[in-house]
């Protein structure tokens, strides 16, 4: 695998190099949220350990772009409760999403959606579609998205920076190899998780 990323790495770099102008790959790694995360993320240290970006800069890019998606889950919510299909069913919809414990728990809610694989569309399009107050939504996405995002740059930061040192990876793939692993393993983990418990209820 190392072999291998080290073949790569000169690709890598000329297809970075390409991309020199800073908003050039501000946009980039805004828009490459909306598709894959954790490959916008990955690709944000990586240009932030290439030098082509600042550190500060990259993360604001990546941040922007992860918030922006979160907040056009709620607008696809609210989108969903203006849907002409739907009042008839509306009312029982409502009630089962339980508006005031949701807008009574939303710092709860928001912060676990954006920890936990699989919570964040339910979550966030359920806001919308209950009319959870936009700017307090807002603000309780950009935290946690500062504490989220922020906290992977750094975490991939520390754990790259030994990985460089003891395997003699380039910088920006050590950087970026701790989050690509993260990215492989969660959906590994909910996977043995559902196994286990199919298991225990058969």
């Amino acid at each position: 695998m190392l072999s291998a990323l080290h073949d790569l790495w000169p690709g890598f770099t000329l297809a970075l190099a390409g991309m020199a102008s800073p908003w050039l790959v501000c946009s980039a790694l805004a828009l490459t949220t909306l598709l894959v995360e954790d490959l916008a993320i990955a690709a944000g240290v990586a240009v932030a350990a290439q030098g082509l970006l600042a550190w500060e800069l990259s993360l604001a890019a990546v941040a922007f772009g992860i918030a922006a998606g979160d907040i056009a889950l709620y607008g696809l919510g609210v989108a969903a409760a203006r849907a002409a299909w739907l009042p008839r069913r509306l009312p029982r919809l409502r009630s089962a999403l339980q508006p005031g414990a949701l807008r009574q728990n939303l710092p709860t809610a928001v912060l676990l959606a954006r920890v936990i694989p699989g919570l964040r569309l339910v979550t966030y399009t359920a806001c919308g579609f209950v009319r959870v107050p936009l700017l307090r939504f807002s603000a309780w996405v950009l935290l946690a998205v500062a504490l989220w995002t922020g906290g992977l740059y750094w975490a991939s930061a520390q754990i790259g920076s030994a990985l460089s040192r003891i395997w003699g990876l380039p910088a920006p793939v050590a950087v970026a190899l701790p989050i690509v692993v993260f990215a492989a393993a969660v959906p590994l983990v909910r996977a043995t998780r559902m196994s286990l418990l199919r298991r225990s209820v058969s």
